[in-house]
């Protein structure tokens, strides 16, 4: 099952805690995330949904300037060009509420693999290392930590490396 929690928490650095605690608009970021169906969807479907349901939310909500407060202070403006990596962002929930099956490591695998999605890098990393190669887990180390944000991912690549000490 999907936490609507984790939903908020995923979208509140991007979006700022107003719009993360807006229950409506991260509600409706979680039933499309649970309206997977593995028989007719596939990850880059939800992906292409996810992304035309922030537009619009996030329109509707913040009209045509799209601008967000972040918790900071900052304002900041939601540019077309930044929803294909809020909707990635907002994909984590669904992938690590996924199941460490081996099927659902090669669907994962293979759109971290097409994509370059980091919320795959990081549910891989964390939910399915024991399918992910070595060699996969120090890929992702390296591509974590030499793209920003570095800060905010690298803290579940230190968490990880924590829970095998």
């Amino acid at each position: 099952m999907i936490d609507e929690a984790l939903v908020r928490e995923t979208l509140r650095e991007s979006l700022g805690s107003a719009l993360a605690e807006d229950a409506a608009f991260c509600g409706g970021v979680t039933r499309l995330l649970r309206s997977y169906a593995p028989y007719k969807d596939t990850f880059a479907g939800l992906a292409r949904r996810v992304e035309d349901y922030l537009f619009n939310a996030l329109y509707e909500r913040l009209g045509p300037g799209m601008s967000v407060q972040l918790d900071d202070g900052v304002r900041r403006r939601v540019r077309m060009a930044d929803l294909p990596a809020l909707a990635d962002q907002a994909l984590y929930p669904f992938f690590a509420s996924l199941k460490p099956y081996s099927v659902n490591y090669e669907h994962l695998h293979a759109y971290w693999m097409e994509t370059g999605s980091f919320a795959a890098m990081r549910a891989l990393y964390c939910s399915f290392a024991d399918f992910l190669p070595v060699q996969d887990q120090r890929l992702i180390e390296r591509v974590v930590k030499e793209n920003p944000p570095a800060g905010r991912q690298a803290a579940w690549l230190r968490s990880k490396e924590d829970q095998e000490s």
